[in-house]
């Protein structure tokens, strides 16, 4: 009973953390302001005083209603016929600008698919990738860039979008590799001390050596080769201990999702709070997540990238019946 009550607790601590810590934006918003993978309908006549987030929902904006603030779309679908007193922005995802819609701010489109119905109005600015400033490297191509320290409603967006990334990456590995998984966080979490020393171990001595085969030339690609498995490692860790985390809040609702659901909605709280962290806490607050990517890329390592069980006492017994004789 004792380790089943310190689960709930833990869960309830995480769930706590994750909460306290989301972004101000989102926390300013109200419960219908915020839509993630959800339905949602303004009837006409209704008036949302707030900025409205969608992440990969689906919302409708019936004519005639009116949104007092700022609307964000990332990978899901809005319909809109009414009016939007703030700005847009769309970051993927299809919008779809009906005849009676009226829009008074500026309307940023970031690879969306946008339908726009000849009588809507867009009173401020459309800005696109196309038309986004670029910077020319000599002999090479263009590439767009985007002043974000001037938008700070654009670096919220950047926020969100890239804990969709590692939600989505966690949920596909974790229907591919459950048990590699499950492997690395056990280790984790039975030896944190261990996997962080393997860890630190490991970032310490791998970029001496990436950098050393680099300096021959010829070993570039080798080189470029183990830094990519170095970050990919690292991400394993982190996603291993969202699926450890999304475990645990699901004991505290008392639900049995498949392990892609777990670890994403794991991923998701995680890297939120230690995000939360650093942003509340700037000078110290990278501490946690570095401590977290340690231990989790030594587990990975300890196990041999989840393919094994880590057993620390396991040549110590080989090694005692061994030498053990008979009296």
């Amino acid at each position: 009973m004792s380790k089943q009550y310190l689960k709930i607790l833990s869960a309830i601590l995480l769930s706590t953390l994750f909460l306290s810590l989301v972004p101000g934006t989102a926390l300013a918003a109200s419960a219908s302001a915020v839509v993630i993978g959800n339905n949602y309908t303004l009837q006409s006549g209704e008036t949302l005083n707030d900025n409205l987030f969608v992440l990969g929902g689906s919302v409708d904006l019936l004519a005639g209603s009116t949104v007092n603030g700022n609307v964000v779309l990332i990978g899901g679908s809005v319909q809109a016929s009414g009016t939007i007193n703030g700005d847009v922005t769309v970051l993927g995802g299809t919008l779809n600008l009906g005849s009676t819609f009226i829009l008074k701010g500026n309307l940023t489109d970031a690879g969306a698919a946008i339908n726009r119905n000849p009588g809507a109005q867009i009173l401020g600015e459309v800005k696109t990738i196309q038309n986004a400033p670029y910077f020319t490297i000599p002999g090479q191509i263009s590439i767009p860039t985007f002043n974000t320290d001037l938008n700070p409603f654009f670096r919220v967006i950047s926020f969100f979008f890239r804990l969709f990334l590692w939600t989505l990456i966690a949920m596909v590995v974790a229907m591919f590799f459950p048990n590699q998984l499950t492997r690395i966080s056990q280790t984790a979490i039975l030896q944190p001390l261990i996997s962080g020393g393997m860890g630190l171990l490991t970032v310490i001595i791998v970029p001496i050596v990436l950098v050393l085969l680099a300096i021959t030339i010829c070993l570039i690609p080798v080189s470029l080769l183990g830094a990519l498995v170095l970050v990919i490692a690292w991400a394993a860790g982190l996603i291993s201990l969202g699926y450890e985390v999304g475990k645990r809040i699901g004991v505290m609702i008392k639900q049995e999702w498949h392990p892609a659901i777990l670890t994403g909605l794991g991923t998701l709280a995680l890297m939120l709070v230690l995000s939360g962290v650093d942003v509340i806490v700037p000078c110290v607050g990278w501490i946690p997540k570095a401590l977290v990517g340690l231990v989790g890329l030594g587990a990975v390592l300890l196990t041999q990238g989840g393919m094994k069980p880590y057993q620390p006492n396991q040549n110590q017994q080989q090694l005692e019946s061994g030498n053990a004789t008979p009296s």
